[in-house]
């Protein structure tokens, strides 16, 4: 049987659960107070068991004894066939998800400012404004910059991977991707069987 996905939270999940500022909880980890990991991207990530060993050993009490995950998603694909399939997807396989679509980077935009969401899966390769661009927009403003962004293209390239991962992305996935590739990259669990995404 294989074992549970280790949960992680951004810096701005992981400081509302210990009731702490986001610059509080970035310098306890560069002292190395508390255990942090780097995404692919040169993200910092905290495992929940490692936030609640550090609270349980300093007397520090958190908030709501669990941390306000908010499994919301943004899916940005202009392939209208796929954007339904993963809307499905995470659906079926996150109970309590909250999912809105966009079909171009424009509409991203909007929904994001109107959403507000916890992560967005973003196809790279979009008429008009592409992912790049919205990645890049997302990172570059301070209210939206700790959002997850998963990328996802199906014209792989070493350089593409290079330039979203600099934008700030956490990963670039290669379509066709497997379920559970998806739903591990955006920060959900599924214990559910996998079947590829259609490409």
């Amino acid at each position: 049987m294989a074992a549970e996905p280790t949960s992680f939270l951004t810096p701005t999940e992981a400081a509302r659960l210990l009731m702490v500022s986001p610059v509080t909880l970035r310098q306890w980890a560069q002292k190395g107070l508390i255990n942090a990991k780097a995404t692919v991207g040169g993200h910092r990530r905290f495992a929940l068991a490692d936030l609640e060993a550090f609270a349980a050993e300093r007397g520090i009490s958190l908030a709501n004894a669990a941390p306000e995950r908010g499994e919301t998603l943004l899916i940005v694909d202009d392939d209208r066939q796929l954007n339904g399939y993963l809307t499905a997807l995470f659906t079926t396989r996150v109970p309590g998800i909250t999912i809105r679509n966009a079909y171009d980077g424009f509409e991203a935009g909007r929904q994001v400012s109107d959403f507000k969401p916890a992560v967005v899966l973003l196809d790279i390769m979009m008429p008009g404004i592409d992912g790049l661009q919205v990645c890049e927009s997302l990172k570059a403003t301070p209210a939206t910059a700790d959002i997850r962004v998963v990328g996802m293209t199906g014209h792989h390239s070493p350089e593409l991977e290079t330039r979203i991962l600099a934008a700030g992305a956490e990963v670039l996935l290669r379509k066709p991707f497997e379920a559970a590739e998806a739903i591990e990259a955006c920060g959900f669990a599924s214990g559910n069987p996998t079947r590829a995404a259609p490409g």
